[in-house]
């Protein structure tokens, strides 16, 4: 079996990881799992329900605001993630079907990057 892990450039990935784990990921890997001392993270990676995605440094002068990628997680349940990227995240959409029972919340990242959360 073949396992795709998408990496993000992003200008601050200390940052980064804390808003994500304040949403519900897991910061499961990083350069400090194997240098405990390093000054600063060069890399990590934050999983939902065993998906994954790495961060990467991406210099600022090199960011821009059209992004090239996203995120799209489908999972069986969307919890309370949707009151909590209220406070943490510009939602762009959230869309609810009732006749399916389809849920769907789409939100922008710190760093400009489309996340999609579907369900139902």
């Amino acid at each position: 079996m073949a396992v795709c892990i998408p990496f993000l450039g992003v200008t601050n990935i200390e940052e980064t990881v804390l808003w994500y784990e304040s949403l519900g990921f897991r910061c499961t890997g990083s350069n400090r799992y194997w240098e405990p001392e390093a000054p600063k993270l060069t890399w990590a990676q934050l999983e939902w329900e065993n998906a994954a995605f790495i961060l990467f440094p991406f210099p600022a002068e090199k960011n821009n605001d059209v992004k090239d990628a996203g995120l799209f997680f489908r999972v069986d349940s969307l919890n309370d993630l949707i009151e909590r990227l209220k406070t943490k995240a510009k939602i762009i959409e959230l869309n609810e079907e009732p006749f399916s029972n389809k849920k769907e919340v789409v939100f922008e990242d710190l760093n400009g990057f489309r996340i999609t959360f579907s369900c139902g």
